[in-house]
């Protein structure tokens, strides 16, 4: 098996995998280790249980997914559970080209795989921030929710809102004015200035500014809509 690119002709092999006839040998070794290495640490058994893997390369297709499921499966033996709260396949689409040249590099080396193990913890690090993340916003939209519970909001409200909450802090460039409540409603002006108004009265938005300068923002304690 190989790993190749490039026009017909123009073929760049970036990997080559072991002969088939040694891929049952070297496939009984890995799953020798992976079974008797549980007691290493979760992050580098994980890290190099998906480079063995990817290096036996024992499939026509799917050993990408095979070696992230391997992965997976490394990182929830060693803090023992099931669930996940970060996704390291995300984390390598997202950084594809440095994942790949990282495999590489650790794949056409020697044994020294300390680039490879540096560079997957800290994949495995901002996976987990951008998670931290994602949990923070939910627990704030669901805070704020909960405090405007008693509220009652119309279809263009709810949908104004959400869209807000979604951009999170500062992300709604700008702020919300009156003419983009419009568009994003398909309300004529007056419409969209009376709920508006409710909004701020029940206090689901603040208003910055006057006149033509007026900004809407959610009102989530803590955000600071790009003013600092």
């Amino acid at each position: 098996m190989q790993i190749v690119s490039g026009r017909p002709g123009r073929e760049v092999i970036h990997y080559r995998a072991p002969e088939s006839e040694r891929v049952p040998e070297e496939m009984a070794r890995f799953i020798e280790w992976f079974n008797i290495s549980n007691q290493a640490d979760g992050i580098v058994r994980a890290a190099i249980a998906h480079l063995w893997f990817e290096t036996i390369h024992p499939f026509e297709d799917g050993n990408g997914r095979v070696g992230r499921a391997i992965m997976d499966m490394a990182i929830a033996q060693d803090a023992k559970s099931e669930m996940r709260l970060y996704s390291m396949s995300r984390q390598f689409q997202e950084n594809r080209a440095a994942y790949y040249a990282a495999l590489n590099e650790a794949q056409k080396g020697d044994l020294d795989i300390t680039s490879w193990l540096v560079w997957f913890a800290t994949q495995f690090s901002e996976a987990c921030m951008k998670s931290e993340m994602l949990i923070d916003r939910a627990l704030e939209k669901a805070r704020f929710w909960s405090v405007l519970s008693e509220h009652a909001f119309n279809e263009r409200q709810r949908k104004t809102l959400h869209k807000l909450l979604d951009a999170g802090d500062g992300g709604f460039l700008g702020g919300l004015t009156a003419e983009k409540y419009c568009k994003i409603t398909g309300v004529s002006k007056a419409t969209a200035t009376r709920d508006l108004t409710e909004l701020l009265l029940k206090k689901a938005l603040v208003v910055h500014g006057i006149g033509k300068a007026t900004k809407y923002y959610v009102n989530v304690p803590g955000w600071k809509h790009g003013s600092e």
